[in-house]
């Protein structure tokens, strides 16, 4: 009996992540019959494509790797041989050979127009903002340009366009990008403008790399999976143990690498409708790489020192096995807690996904030293129907993540209590999304005594705020200039004019925190010292110096905790600025 190609593609998914010498044989044999088999229908193709992407990462062997290699390298041609019609039904599946549309970011949306210039281009029939679009124009450009866009006898902006082309053979897009990367706005101002006219993106994933099917990095030696190296989801005590274990191979990427990294993690996701800060703005002198063994390898990208966050460390991961991208997420690190958002691709879900959370922490833990890990509500399924029906909660709860808010805490644990009497229970949704209602957080240091609480961002934020409001009355260019003068002098910097741009940066947006501690001027001298480097060092090549030098000056955390616990009465801050 000739078994059809919809029973041949699941029946290889249903064995993809089976690693024993019958699963083996089966999807040799089934690989075989598959590419002998036309696939007429788009959704066994796509189903066909999500088994082939995993077998890529968790190959069983070299045969198994070879003839998911050659199946992949042939789907080009399968979706071709749909036909146009059926063709559009893998439209934005990010598979070879088809296109996507999405509006992407001006970071992105510019690196995309210099990486694939002949693929992406703006789809204009499925654009209706044009009057949004005609205003933004105007604001970039030089007054006596305004008149071309008038009702009365104006150009308007389609005209315009091709005036602006020159016949350089530019793109409508990338005659667009350049317009807004010569206009004078900062940074920000200009990359928010661009993302506010939602221009839908249209892009043809033609050539290596350009999709999710040729997403793979070289990877001369990779690792074979048999049931031997099944993974064991480890408890709280292993994976603590596996978090905190030494992890020496940690080691700045060579600018070569690092690039190619940061175009892989464009590139995986842009395919998937999606952008992540760090990746936009990402840095090829700040990342780090680690292989922690069984084919996968994590590389954390630091971001440009001119877009850092104010206060805390941010760096990105992207996890590959065997070469394939299978996830990312990103962390943030102050004083010794780092906040992480974790994503694993769904094609790569039944692979090794606690393996990997261990693997990214011990490789934060490594560059950073954390003391705990936070994981924030929205990772667990609060406003996330997906993780909430994934099971997130329970997934982090085994590993040993508990809620930071006792009353969370007490249902979580009358939940265990019913699911230890009653094997076949299971936690409805509505229960789910009152445990998702707390951040969870899991000690990484025994006996830490700031397990239980944590600074943040937004209540440091929060004290700029005020201290900005009462004394400067909104007046934020003067409270920069006051609070940078201020700690200049109680720190005793001197002359700052020498040092590096992003440095001096770094100082007058952190003196606007710093210059709210009442006793700065009276601090050691080495502490006053220490902390001029901790200022620095968030400008300076690696932000991992930063989170480093910030988490060591204790005096500078209890400084801002008592600033924090008492917000209705705070300090006067520094002398002068007062004055």
């Amino acid at each position: 009996m000739i078994r059809r190609a919809r029973e041949l593609v699941d029946a290889l998914a249903a064995a993809a992540a089976r690693f024993t010498v019958s699963a083996r044989r089966e999807k040799l044999r089934l690989l075989g019959l598959l590419a002998k088999r036309e696939v007429d229908d788009p959704r066994v193709l796509h189903a066909l494509h999500e088994a082939l992407c995993f077998l890529q990462a968790y190959p069983d062997d070299p045969e198994v790797l070879a003839s998911v290699d050659r199946a992949l390298e042939g789907f080009p041609a399968r979706v071709e041989r749909l036909g146009p019609t059926a063709a559009r039904r893998l439209q934005d599946s990010g598979i070879a050979g088809t296109s996507l549309d999405y509006p992407f970011g001006y970071p992105m949306a510019r690196w995309l127009a210099h990486r694939f210039p002949r693929d992406v281009e703006i789809v204009w029939e499925q654009f209706t903002e044009e009057e949004r679009l005609q205003e933004s124009l105007v604001l970039l450009l030089n007054p006596t340009e305004h008149d071309a866009f008038s009702d009365e006898g104006g150009l308007g902006w389609r005209r315009w366009l091709e005036v602006a082309r020159a016949g350089r053979g530019l793109t409508d897009l990338q005659a667009l990008l350049e317009l807004f990367d010569r206009a004078n706005l900062d940074e920000a101002t200009r990359d928010w403008l661009f993302e506010s006219l939602a221009l839908p993106i249209g892009w043809r994933l033609h050539g290596a790399g350009a999709s999710r099917t040729f997403a793979r990095l070289p990877w001369p030696r990779p690792v074979f999976h048999v049931a031997a190296k099944a993974a064991r989801r480890p408890g709280r005590r292993d994976f603590v143990r596996e978090v905190t274990r030494p992890l020496p191979a940690l080691r700045a990427a060579p600018r070569g690498l690092a690039e190619r990294l940061i175009e892989a993690a464009r590139l995986a996701m842009a395919v998937r409708f999606r952008e992540l800060f760090a990746f936009s703005y990402a840095n090829p002198q700040d990342v780090l790489v680690v292989d922690p063994g069984r084919g996968l390898r994590i590389a954390l990208i630091g971001i440009l020192p001119r877009s850092r966050l104010p206060f805390e460390g941010y760096y990105a991961y992207l996890a590959l096995s065997n070469g394939v991208p299978v996830g990312y997420g990103a962390a943030w690190q102050l004083f010794g807690a780092l906040e992480l958002a974790v994503n694993v691709f769904e094609p790569f879900r039944r692979g090794e996904s606690a393996f990997i959370l261990s693997q990214v922490l011990r490789a934060y833990h490594q560059a950073f030293g954390m003391r705990s890990a936070v994981v924030d509500p929205y990772q667990i399924g609060h406003g996330n129907l997906e993780a909430l029906e994934s099971g997130a909660f329970y997934f982090y709860r085994h590993l040993g993540f508990r809620p930071r808010d006792p009353a969370v805490r007490r249902l979580a644990e009358q939940e265990q209590d019913k699911i230890a009497r009653d094997p076949s229970y299971r936690t409805p949704l509505p229960m789910l999304r009152r445990l998702a209602r707390s951040e969870i957080y899991l000690p990484l240091s025994a006996g830490d005594p700031d397990a239980e609480g944590r600074l943040t961002a937004s209540s440091l934020a929060g004290l700029v705020t005020g201290q900005i409001a009462r004394r400067f009355r909104g007046d934020r260019r003067a409270a920069a200039r006051a609070a940078s003068a201020a700690v200049a002098a109680a720190l005793d910097t001197g002359p700052r004019t020498h040092w590096p741009s992003d440095e001096r940066r770094a100082f007058e947006q952190l003196s606007l925190l710093v210059a709210l501690i009442p006793d700065l001027a009276r601090w050691p001298a080495a502490d006053r010292r220490r902390l001029v480097r901790v200022l620095r060092a968030k400008g300076g090549r690696s932000e991992t110096r930063y989170v480093r030098l910030l988490d060591g000056h204790q005096r500078l955390r209890r400084s801002l905790e008592a600033l924090v616990a008492t917000p209705a009465h705070p300090p006067e801050g520094c002398h002068s600025m007062r004055d």
